[in-house]
C-alpha cells in the first residue's frame, strides 16, 4: 500500500509531535517490530544446528555424570581377606588332619 505525499507528511508530523510530547514513548513505538536477535539464528539450518549441538552437550554431559557417579561402576564387591594359613599358594583351603 502506497502512501501519498500528504499522507506521509502527516504521518512525519505526528511522529514528531509524539517524540516531543513522550520521548520515551516514541522510542518504543521506533523499536517496535524490530528483530531481537541481530541475524544471529535467522536462518532455519543455523537453529538446527544450534538445537542438534545442543543437545548433544546434554547427551555428552549426562553420560559423564553416569560414568563418573558410584552407579556406573560395575565392580565386584570387595572380596573377605583370607588369614595367613588358611590358603595354599594355590588358593584352595587347607585342612588340618592332626588330631
Amino acid at each position: 500500500m502506497a502512501l501519498s505525499m500528504e499522507e506521509q507528511r502527516i504521518l512525519d508530523e505526528m511522529e514528531r509531535k509524539l517524540a516531543a510530547d513522550d520521548p520515551r514513548l516514541a522510542s518504543r513505538f521506533n523499536k517496535f517490530g524490530q528483530q531481537r536477535l541481530p541475524g544471529a539464528f535467522t536462518s532455519a539450518r543455523a537453529r538446527t544446528i544450534s538445537c542438534l549441538v545442543a543437545l548433544a552437550l546434554i547427551g555428552a554431559v549426562t553420560i559423564m555424570m553416569f560414568v563418573l557417579s558410584p552407579y556406573g561402576r560395575h565392580s565386584s564387591p570387595p572380596q573377605p581377606k583370607a588369614t595367613a594359613g588358611s590358603t595354599t599358594r594355590a588358593g584352595t583351603p587347607t585342612t588340618s588332619l592332626d588330631h
